[in-house]
């Protein structure tokens, strides 16, 4: 059964697919064997959840890219066999700590007590922020009635006795959080002064630097062309507003690009 979950947390879906019911009414595994002998050898390892992990990240199912060539989409549409690695969206939790670690705000401080939560006059419930940032997701305090909106809006299971399984939904509040909350922005703001602080002004450098933070890669020939477009533009954007202020047209831009950079979907999935 954990075997079976943790296999779940990678690939998006059990091997048995009903998590919860490995009995006759539940759902039949699709890869019976597999499970066995990843069972089998979690025992033969002491245990060992580290050792379990490493197998499956070490397999070449794992090491699978998500193109969806045709012949997967032949033989394999739904991805049943695990002909191609799903994609997946981070977890709320995740998705937060990763916007506070681009923008250099995520405090890695362990233990204490729990980092209170504030409910706004605007109904949104935000964390309060530390001296040195916030600190990250399972350190924020949750009650039932005050759970912070960031998470809520990306599916953070509900304070109820029994979470199965977390439901992952696709619907317009996420992607206008991210879009409009003033939290974020602010941490797109953050984003571009440690880009600045790190690589200094020269504008290729930025960007690429953007890449590697957010994405843990750099941009493609054609992201750094459609990149440095935009960045001009926006560049010329600000200077019909203040044109006196070319420097600070600079900053707002890579203000901009980073906060675009954050609603991608290659840094959600």
């Amino acid at each position: 059964i954990i075997v079976n979950r943790i296999w779940k947390h990678y690939f998006g879906r059990g091997i048995v697919v009903t998590l919860d019911n490995f009995g006759k009414a539940g759902a039949r595994p699709t890869h019976p064997e597999l499970l066995d002998w990843l069972a089998v050898g979690l025992v033969d390892n002491d245990w060992s959840l580290k050792s379990l992990h490493r197998r499956i990240l070490l397999s070449a199912a794992y090491r699978q890219d998500s193109a969806v060539g045709e012949l997967q989409q032949r033989h394999d549409p739904e991805n049943r066999l695990f002909s191609r690695m799903p994609l997946k969206r981070l977890e709320a939790e995740s998705l937060r700590d990763s916007l506070l670690a681009a923008a250099g705000e995520l405090e890695m401080r362990q233990f204490g007590p729990s980092d209170p939560v504030t409910a706004r006059a605007d109904g949104l419930v935000t964390a309060t922020r530390g001296p040195r940032g916030w600190r990250r997701s399972i350190f924020l305090l949750q009650r039932r009635t005050q759970i912070a909106t960031l998470l809520q809006n990306f599916d953070l299971p509900r304070m109820n006795p029994n979470c199965i399984e977390r439901p992952v939904s696709n619907v317009a509040p996420q992607a206008l959080h991210l879009l409009n909350n003033k939290m974020v922005h602010d941490l797109a703001v953050s984003f571009a002064g440690r880009v600045r602080e790190e690589v200094g002004i020269d504008q290729q450098a930025q960007l690429q630097h953007v890449f590697m933070l957010a994405l843990g890669r750099s941009p493609t020939a054609e992201e750094q062309d459609i990149s440095a477009q935009y960045m001009k533009e926006l560049v010329a954007q600000w200077l019909k507003e203040q044109p006196d202020k070319k420097e600070e047209a600079h900053q707002r831009a890579l203000d901009n690009y980073c906060h675009a950079v954050m609603n991608l979907a290659a840094f959600i999935y």
